[in-house]
């Protein structure tokens, strides 16, 4: 691989946090003019401290619990993760996720960054995808649940037509998507029925040697041996680690879901924890798959609608800005930090090289 062409991640992921951070921009400055908020910004200055410093203690909580659900996994495969090693992956892998479209980077690089820890590509793999599925469960099962909650309650929650259809779709979108991984995960030699086709058809076999694709068959081949023994140890012989998986996925939506509670909290509002909780949950679910990196531009405008019912109208974009710099600008920053670290280290090599700035060992 050339330099130029190594140099190509890292300009990838700056380009997509340039446009990320642009499209949320974007998203705030015109739910300010809609919201007509814009004299409610004096009361930044009084917002509570320390219900600011218990939110960004959740998001650091939500840390923690996605490192130690990776611990958990790789340890009963004889891996060697450390909490705060764990801790950074989980950091490098949002980050990842915040910059590329459809948040669809991040499980990649955490599942090589684990590689350094004692385990196979395979196995690496499989830790991150059980932890992806743990994960997803608890974000449907707690997303319906919220549903039904709201649904069956006495608090007013009235959302315009396109609104309630873009739910709709959201959720029923990850909903299909959750239950297609959770297919493959249960029969990954499915995987390679998809794959075959990808990596040897007409147009590959234009531009390479029908013997490398060949080699490049067997290497997937091998990595999803390796995937499926993983995955048949946890099933067989490591039922305590996954329901100690679950139980984390389950805390780790619960701190993310608090958040935006607490930060009303902050600014001064009643605040109907239970029921701002629970449209968090069902903003996270409908809004897993937006095309803009890390959701960006779609996730302000979509979290303010879905909070309009709760938060004052004068309030409402200071809220959702304090959310977001809590939830996602804190994570552009150290992420970023931590990537530009790799980049410095290792300089224009290639992009797997790069992204060894996240395992301590690089740090």
């Amino acid at each position: 691989m050339t330099q130029a062409s190594g140099a190509r991640r890292p300009a990838q992921l700056k380009r997509g946090a340039f446009v990320a951070i642009g499209f949320s921009l974007l998203g705030l400055f015109t739910l300010v003019k809609i919201s007509g908020g814009r004299h409610a910004w004096h009361d930044l200055a009084r917002i509570d401290p320390v219900m600011l410093g218990i939110a960004f203690c959740l998001v650091v909580l939500t840390w923690l619990l996605d490192s130690l659900r990776m611990r958990a996994l790789a340890r009963s495969l004889d891996g060697n993760l450390g909490v705060v090693e764990g801790m950074r992956i989980s950091v490098l892998g949002a980050f990842v996720s915040n910059v590329t479209p459809f948040d669809t980077g991040g499980e990649p690089l955490q599942a090589y960054l684990l590689t350094s820890k004692g385990l196979t590509a395979g196995q690496s793999t499989a830790v991150v995808a059980v932890k992806a599925i743990m994960n997803a469960f608890a974000r449907v099962s707690l997303g319906f649940a919220a549903s039904a909650a709201l649904l069956f309650s006495r608090a007013e929650w009235s959302l315009p037509l396109g609104m309630n259809i873009a739910l709709a779709v959201g959720v029923t979108m990850y909903t299909g998507i959750f239950l297609l991984s959770l297919y493959l995960i249960s029969r990954p030699e499915k995987i390679r029925v998809l794959v075959v086709p990808a990596v040897r058809n007409r147009f590959t076999l234009r531009f390479f040697k029908p013997e490398t694709l060949e080699a490049v068959l067997e290497r997937i081949d091998h990595e999803l041996r390796a995937f499926r023994e993983a995955l048949q140890e946890f099933i067989s012989n490591r039922k305590p680690v996954l329901a100690a998986v679950l139980i984390l996925s389950y805390a780790a939506w619960v701190a993310t879901a608090l958040v935006p509670a607490v930060v009303l909290t902050g600014l001064g509002l009643k605040t109907p924890y239970f029921h701002a909780m629970g449209v968090t949950i069902i903003f996270y679910l409908a809004a897993a798959y937006a095309p803009t990196p890390g959701s960006s531009g779609a996730a302000e405008l979509g979290f303010a609608a879905l909070f309009s019912t709760i938060v004052p109208r004068a309030v409402l974009g200071l809220f959702v800005t304090v959310w977001r710099v809590i939830t996602y600008y804190l994570n552009l920053a150290l992420g970023g930090a931590l990537m530009a670290v790799g980049v410095m280290r290792h300089g224009s090599g290639p992009p797997n090289r790069l992204t060894e700035a996240g395992s301590p060992d690089a740090m």
